[in-house]
C-alpha cells in the first residue's frame, strides 16, 4: 500500500465503470459486509491530474457501489503513484482484490492496445502474446449489445461467447429476439445450452418460435420430463423389465 486517504466519494471518477461486470448477489453480500464491519480493503485509485483532488478508480468499483448503498460518503483509497495506464497494467498483472473476469480483462486491455502493442501489453502484465490476443478477440467478437448484458449481469461469459456470439453471426436478428425475452424470462446457462442445441437441429419455424418465447422450451421439456418420471414411478421396476 503506497499512500493510504479517505476521500470524499465525490472526488472519485469511476472511469471504469462501463468495463465491469455487475454481480447482483455479490454486491448485495458485500453491503452486508460492511454493514457489520465497515470497508475492510482499501480501494485503488491514482490522481486524475497534477492539479487535482479528483482520483480516478482503477479497483474497488463494488465497494464503491457498496458504501453508496450504505449511505457512506467517504471512501478508504490506496492511492497509487502511476498514470492511469501504469496502474491498470499494474492491476492486470497483480490481479484485483475479488479478480477480474475475462470479459472485464479483456475489456481494459481493448483500451490500453490503443497505446501499446501485443508484445508490449504481454510483457507489462506478465503474460504471453497469445493470451493477450485471445482476451482481445473475445472483447471483440462480442456486439455491443452482448457486451452489455453481460456487464449486467442478464447473461454469463460463457452463454455470450459460446452461444449468443455464434447466433449472432449466423442470424443476428435471431439473436436479438432471443437477448430481449431472455431480458423478460431469464434462463440459466445450462437451459440456454438445451435452447441452443435445439435451435441447432431445428427448421427454420421453429427456430423463430424457439428465440420467441424461450420460456415455453423450458416449459415444456420439464412437462415432459415430469411425464417421463411420473409413468416411470407408476410403471415400477416391472416397467422397466418388460422394456427390456
Amino acid at each position: 500500500m503506497e499512500n493510504i486517504l479517505h476521500l470524499d466519494l465525490h472526488l472519485l471518477n469511476p472511469r471504469f465503470a462501463s468495463l465491469r461486470l455487475h454481480d447482483p448477489e455479490r454486491l448485495a453480500r458485500l453491503v452486508a459486509s460492511m454493514r457489520q464491519h465497515g470497508q475492510l480493503m482499501p480501494v485503488v485509485t491514482v490522481t486524475e491530474s497534477p492539479d487535482s483532488q479528483r482520483q480516478v478508480l482503477i479497483d474497488g468499483y463494488q465497494r464503491l457501489d457498496a458504501l453508496r448503498k450504505i449511505g457512506k460518503d467517504r471512501i478508504w483509497a490506496d492511492v497509487w503513484d502511476h498514470s492511469v495506464d501504469e496502474a491498470l497494467l499494474l492491476c492486470l498483472a497483480r490481479g484485483s482484490e475479488r479478480g477480474l473476469e475475462a470479459i472485464e480483462e479483456a475489456a481494459l486491455l481493448h483500451g490500453l492496445s490503443e497505446r501499446f502493442s501485443l508484445r508490449e501489453l504481454a510483457q507489462r502484465i506478465g503474460r504471453d502474446v497469445s493470451w493477450v490476443s485471445r482476451r482481445l478477440t473475445l472483447f471483440k467478437v462480442l456486439p455491443e449489445e452482448l457486451l452489455e448484458a453481460v456487464r449486467c449481469g442478464k447473461l454469463s461469459v460463457w452463454a455470450a461467447t459460446r452461444i449468443m456470439a455464434p447466433l449472432a453471426r449466423a442470424n443476428s436478428d435471431h439473436a436479438h429476439t432471443l437477448l430481449t425475452e431472455l431480458d423478460k424470462t431469464p434462463l440459466s446457462t445450462r437451459e440456454l445450452e438445451r435452447l441452443f442445441r435445439q435451435y441447432q437441429k431445428s427448421p427454420q419455424t421453429q427456430r423463430e418460435r424457439l428465440v420467441a418465447n424461450p420460456g415455453l422450451f423450458v416449459q415444456a421439456r420439464d412437462e415432459r420430463k415430469r411425464t417421463a418420471e411420473d409413468k416411470q414411478l407408476a410403471e415400477g421396476p416391472e416397467g422397466a423389465w418388460r422394456k427390456d
